[in-house]
């Protein structure tokens, strides 16, 4: 569902105001943030795990880290993940000491923690649950998180733009035409914040306008899972929001 609004308006008619940043135009002029935005089904996920094994010996937990990748990989290939949309890092390894010392007041070694981080891309979605589900009962893997996105983002951003525009110049030409005025032209468009642009005239109201335009652009899944959370929403939200200030005679 499409959505387009305009907020924050303000028209300033006469140049008499000074902020301490800055000197407002010479002009009057109309200070409009459009906004777009849509709910929409994700058609990708890009998700990453890491493959993690402790272990008192350096070399049995690099070996257990090697023998649990082969079946993550396994799982992705066999439900529908291409091995180009698979990137595997190299290995990493850390030495957990403990805080005591021994005789020579050297650190002690109780163990080494070794990983390998995996990044990779599902296109088909209802590989999702399988691959999750398998994921999540597997040992030695930690971390799986799937961030749901849509191929064509840019394009979809562009035309919200295109829209939030669009939206900016109506509510301008609303607010101009009862007081006699009518919009000319924009001589500033910018995607910083209302508060942050306002606040050059001292004009904003920081803690207000940044809650109403901070807005997310998708959802997730959590960041700890679980079995039962694991689910393709039904939409992510995608948003665009323009700053646009107007001369106006």
């Amino acid at each position: 569902m499409l959505r387009i609004a305009a907020l924050g308006i303000l028209v300033i008619l006469v140049a008499s105001v000074r902020a301490a940043a800055a000197e407002l135009p010479d002009h009057p002029f109309v200070f409009v943030v459009g906004k777009a935005d849509i709910d929409t089904p994700p058609d990708v996920a890009r998700c990453s795990l890491t493959v993690r094994a402790r272990e008192p010996d350096a070399g049995k937990a690099a070996s257990t880290v090697e023998d649990r990748l082969k079946v993550v990989l396994k799982t992705l290939t066999s439900n529908k993940v291409a091995p180009a949309d698979i990137e595997s890092f190299r290995i990493e390894k850390e030495a957990m000491t403990d805080e005591r010392y021994d005789g020579l007041k050297r650190p002690v070694i109780l163990g080494y923690d070794v990983w390998r981080k995996v990044r990779f891309t599902v296109r088909q979605l209802d590989s999702i649950a399988p691959i999750e589900g398998a994921l999540v009962r597997s040992p030695n893997v930690t971390n799986i998180d799937c961030q749901f996105d849509r191929i064509d983002r840019t394009k979809i951003e562009a035309d919200l733009q295109t829209k939030a525009l669009l939206s900016a110049r109506q509510d301008a030409e609303k607010m101009a035409t009862p007081l006699g005025r009518r919009v000319v032209a924009a001589v500033a468009v910018s995607k910083v914040q209302f508060d942050s642009i306002a606040g050059l005239f001292g004009l904003s109201d920081p803690d207000v306008m940044s809650a109403k335009l901070d807005r997310m652009f998708k959802r997730s899944v959590s960041d700890e899972p679980r079995g039962d959370d694991l689910l393709v929403p039904a939409t992510i939200h995608l948003s665009a929001s323009v700053n646009v200030l107007f001369k106006m005679e």
